[in-house]
C-alpha cells in the first residue's frame, strides 16, 4: 500500500468496518514506511492528532470537516502521521 491509497481510505471511511480497514492499513503503513512518519512512538503521534484535530475543529482554508464521525476519527488518527 503506498501513501494515496491510505489518503484514498481514509477519505473513503463512512463506517466502523471501513475504520477498521483504515487503521489495519494505518498500522501495516506504520511497519513497511516508518521513515515517512513524523512521529516515532505513540505519545506524539497521539498527541499530533490532538492537536490537528482541535486547530481543524472548524474547518481550516483547505480541509472541511465531514459530517461523518467515523471519517472525522479516521482523519484525525491519519494526521497524527504527518503533523508536526
Amino acid at each position: 500500500m503506498n501513501e494515496v491509497d491510505l489518503f484514498q481510505l481514509v477519505n473513503n471511511v463512512q463506517d466502523e468496518s471501513s475504520f477498521l480497514q483504515f487503521m489495519l492499513a494505518l498500522s501495516r503503513d506504520r511497519q513497511d514506511r516508518a521513515d515517512e512518519w513524523q512521529n516515532d512512538d505513540i505519545a506524539s503521534f497521539a498527541e499530533s492528532a490532538a492537536r490537528w484535530g482541535a486547530a481543524s475543529s472548524e474547518g481550516l482554508p483547505f480541509y472541511e470537516k465531514p459530517d461523518n464521525a467515523w471519517k472525522r476519527c479516521a482523519q484525525i488518527l491519519y494526521m497524527g502521521k504527518i503533523y508536526e
